[in-house]
């Protein structure tokens, strides 16, 4: 008996330590994300779009500090092809330009958008979705 109180006080504390550790990074505009290589069976990643505009956009009203009125900036008209992200576009960092929290039938949807090399060009992440995929890395 004085074993099994022992281990499971042990266990308690374990955990209680893990959790501990386990405390999510804070999300910053201007830190960077390592998005990994693909999986070897994948051709494009499942939790990443890339954008390109195909003209200039107003960044007038956003601000590069925050990322705030980047999302409605870039995305304001039609002048936009997506894909998925393919996984050529893998195994580098890129910069965070923005964080948005959005509600979609009553589940809240976590974003960030990453600039690339190309000005015109965005990642959009859907951050839990590549977090449980294991896609990026901060």
């Amino acid at each position: 008996m004085k074993y099994f109180l022992l281990t499971i006080m042990c266990c308690l504390t374990l955990n209680n330590l893990q959790a501990q550790t386990n405390v999510e990074k804070q999300i910053k505009v201007g830190d960077w994300v390592f998005i990994k290589d693909c999986k070897k069976s994948q051709k494009e990643f499942e939790s990443m779009d890339v954008y390109a505009r195909t003209t200039e956009f107003n960044k007038s009203n956003v601000d590069t500090l925050s990322g705030d009125g980047l999302l409605n900036a870039f995305f304001n008209d039609k002048s936009i092809d997506a894909k998925r992200l393919p996984c050529s576009m893998g195994g580098r960092k890129y910069k965070i330009a923005a964080y948005h929290e959005f509600v979609k039938e009553g589940i809240t949807h976590r974003v960030i958008l990453l600039y690339t090399k190309y000005p015109l060009t965005l990642i959009w992440v859907e951050l839990d979705v590549a977090l449980k995929m294991e896609e990026i890395v901060f």
